[in-house]
């Protein structure tokens, strides 16, 4: 079973409206957690919050049964039973298209703010709302940086879009056939939403002629993961663009 937790952060602006950050923690089975984090304009924090939902559902496995756990109650109504009003009500419904679309088989259920995954997502929201990053320059087209040191096990892959800034803590896993910068590279791909250009920056130059031929990665099990990466990305529509080196 696949587990995600959620929260969110929500600011009203002097002008009146909403500057939002959400936070999730995702959990699967032989994995260690994922952590991502998005700022956003939202009217409220409820709406921020279902975006986390949201991107929870876009980043588990497809095919399989995910429990998201939130401490939001009109969370749960809106994606368990419809209620919310309006607003919600069509936020919840994008939920549930997408888990319907992914053939992820969801369950929304409480678990308080003082477990440990839920207090990571808190803090991820927080610092995701705090950040008030530059957006991207259409909605079709998003700016990726990835920041990668040789020396950790951690990059972080930020995506920035119109409206929208979602970041993703990639652990690196040094027992795969995928170089590391790779590995983060695909973290962004992943990251994409239908039809979108990325604009990466920094990727390192492994990474980009990976990328742009699978077939030089030198493991047979390397050459198939980029493949099927790069086979995902043309049937959703993704392009993937490299604005210098790393």
């Amino acid at each position: 079973m696949n587990h995600a937790y959620v929260d969110a952060s929500w600011h009203e602006l002097p002008d009146g409206s909403g500057v939002g950050g959400w936070g999730l923690v995702l959990r699967t089975p032989g994995s260690l957690p994922q952590r991502f984090q998005g700022q956003l304009e939202a009217p409220d924090n409820n709406a921020a919050e279902l975006r986390a939902v949201l991107a929870a559902v876009r980043l588990a496995p497809a095919g399989e049964a995910l429990s998201v756990f939130t401490d939001n109650q009109a969370v749960i109504a809106a994606v368990s039973r419809g209620r919310g009003g309006q607003h919600l009500g069509e936020l919840a419904r994008e939920v549930m298209n997408e888990a319907e679309a992914r053939g992820v088989t969801l369950r929304v259920g409480y678990l308080p703010r003082t477990r440990r995954h839920m207090l990571s997502a808190h803090n991820l929201a927080n610092d995701a709302r705090r950040g008030n990053g530059t957006p991207g320059l259409n909605a079709a087209q998003a700016d990726v940086l990835i920041e990668q040191r040789p020396a950790l096990t951690e990059a972080r892959v930020s995506l920035r879009r119109s409206g929208e800034r979602v970041t993703a803590h990639v652990t690196l896993d040094p027992m795969s056939e995928v170089p590391p910068s790779a590995q983060a590279l695909l973290a962004a791909v992943e990251l994409a939403q239908p039809g979108e250009s990325l604009l990466v920056r920094r990727a390192s130059k492994v990474a980009q002629a990976l990328w742009q031929r699978p077939e030089r990665a030198l493991r047979p099990a390397a050459q198939a993961a980029l493949l099927s990466a790069r086979q995902a990305a043309e049937a959703s529509g993704v392009q993937v663009e490299f604005l210098g080196v790393g």
